[in-house]
């Protein structure tokens, strides 16, 4: 006897209960969310002639490098002008520091690029040199930044 077999038709996937599950997701999740409000702030534009009196005037940006034989001490943004002086020139030191804040006063930041090879005794005592140039003044630059790129 011989059997037949019939052909079963493939079943079909039911996608409706995924769909309604779907939508229903997408409904709570639209319900949770939270929108931000854009405020917007007014404001006026400075006017010109302010603007081009404090682009004219090139900010201090005193670098102070501190090498093994010397100290350079740098200044200036656009053109730079730098000026080297010896350890043992302290006093030629202190005055040009001095002479540089009674011309900018308003600085009070100073970037300090140290060489690799310096000791750490060396780097306090020319801190110090750049901080209270005489007995009867007040500190110079008190803001100290260091440059962690160091000395070229």
């Amino acid at each position: 006897m011989r059997t037949v077999h019939k052909m079963k038709k493939p079943e079909k996937l039911n996608l409706v209960p995924i769909l309604d599950s779907v939508f229903i997701f997408i409904f709570f999740l639209l319900m949770s969310a939270q929108f931000v409000d854009v405020y917007e702030i007014g404001s006026k534009l400075p006017m010109t002639k302010e603007a081009d009196q404090d682009i004219k005037k090139d900010p201090l940006n005193l670098t102070v490098e501190i090498k093994k034989e010397e100290i350079v001490i740098k200044t200036g943004l656009r053109t730079i002008a730098s000026k080297s002086f010896s350890w043992e020139d302290e006093s030629q030191i202190k005055n040009y520091l001095q002479d540089l804040k009674l011309k900018n006063k308003e600085e009070n930041t100073m970037i300090v690029r140290v060489d690799k090879k310096l000791s750490f005794q060396e780097l306090v005592k020319a801190i110090d040199l750049t901080q209270k140039p005489s007995e009867d003044t007040q500190k110079l630059f008190e803001q100290i930044v260091f440059d962690n790129q160091g000395v070229k």
